[in-house]
Parts: structure tokens; sequence; C-alpha cells
């Protein structure tokens, strides 16, 4: 009965935001937001408690679609011109933060994906975070595009370490304590081991990764959010 309850309220976005908002008190959503022409766009149907929006600079956009739900979330933002897409049915559901530093940055996570506490870190210019649909994250989990400091190479006196993007694909589980450092893409249907530190790209399709540094442990998998049990 009780899940036949819960199907017929997710039909109904604005019906869930009430029921939700019953059962865990009222939504805080604290905004600072200094500088021109900087754009927030959340969708009516959009669940938001104790969040919030920090951005200082000019021309900053966060995008949040229908039917999301954020809790404990922070959005911050310190530079122009940078994009925060949150596409439909996405779920912060502990707590969490997207952060942006720079400018033309870009964080992008795709429909139906799931986190537990997940602080998303993009820096330095034109660099992005991308995260598929349907993806599943659990907690204590880092993704960064950059270092945030410089290393400096001692002989040519040179930065090494410029950011790079991070592209993880549709249907990604990412298990709790996991790093998922600059440069790295991940291909769909893949499963990150617990604790794992992620350095390098693994762009085939259904693999199981994991170890510090994280390599692929078997091939030819795929994953289920429900727990099957075979008779």
């Amino acid at each position: 009965m009780k899940s036949k309850i819960r199907s017929f309220i997710k039909k109904y976005p604005t019906l869930e935001k009430y029921v939700f908002l019953l059962k865990n008190g009222s939504s805080k959503t604290l905004k600072i937001i200094k500088g021109e022409n900087n754009r927030l766009i959340i969708n009516s149907s959009a669940i938001l408690k104790n969040c919030t929006f920090d951005i200082v600079g000019n021309s900053n956009e966060i995008i949040i679609h229908e039917s999301c739900v954020f809790n404990n979330t922070t959005f911050f933002i310190r530079g122009n011109s940078n994009k925060i897409h949150i596409d439909t049915h996405v779920q912060f559901n502990r707590g969490g933060s997207i952060w942006i530093e720079d400018a033309n940055c870009e964080a992008s996570i795709g429909a139906h994906s799931t986190f537990e506490d997940v602080h998303i870190a993009v820096t330095e210019p034109h660099s992005k975070i991308t995260i598929g649909t349907d993806c599943m994250f659990a907690y204590d989990i880092d993704i960064r595009s950059g270092d945030s400091h410089s290393i400096i190479d001692a002989t040519t006196n040179k930065r090494i370490n410029y950011a790079q993007n991070v592209i993880i694909g549709n249907h990604v589980w990412v298990a709790s304590h996991v790093s998922i450092l600059k440069g790295v893409t991940i291909g769909n249907n893949s499963v990150i081991a617990t604790r794992s530190v992620v350095t390098k790209s693994f762009e085939t399709d259904n693999n199981l990764i994991g170890g510090m540094p994280a390599k692929i442990i078997k091939e030819q998998i795929n994953w289920d959010r429900k727990r099957i049990y075979e008779k």
C-alpha cells in the first residue's frame, strides 16, 4: 500500500514537494548573490532544504530543472560566466557542494542521478565536470577538475598541473570515500569501488574499477539499484 501511495505522489511534482515539506519541516534557502547579470533559475517543483547559493561575480547561471531534491547543499561560485546545470529528478539527499572558481567553468548533472554527500569542484578557466544520467553516488566523494594550487617544474619554472575536464558517463555507481581527479573519463555502466583514487581514464563501458590508484578489476559488468536475489 505504501509503495502505491509513493508512486502516486511521484506522478505529481508539486504534491511531492508539499509531502516532503510536511515530513521534513520548512525549506530554508540562503541566497548571497553579488555582481551583475547573475541568473538563478529554479523550477517550482524543485525541493530545496537548508541550501545556500553563494555567488560573487558577473554573468553566472544556475539552472535546476523539475522534481530535483537538494538537502544541505551549497552552490558556490567565484568568478564570471560560469554555469551549473542540473537536469530533472536529480537528488542530493544528505548534503554536498558544487564549487566553481574562475571563469567560463561548467558543472553539469544528468537526469535521475542521485548523490548522498559529494563535493564537486570545478576550478580554472574553461574547465568542466560532466556527470551523465542515472548515476548513483554515495558519500564522502570528491570530484575535481583541478588541484586548486600550482605545481612548478623546478627545471623549467613552468606550471605542470593545469586543470583538465572530468567526464562521468551514464549509469555509473561511485561508492563511498572515492576521489576522482582531473582529466578522468569514466565509461557508461561502470562501478567505482569504495576508497578508490581515480587518476586516469577508463573510457570503455561496463568496468568494475578500484584501488589506489584505480585500475580495472573486472570487465563486462553492470549494476542495478535494486537488490536482486536469485530464487
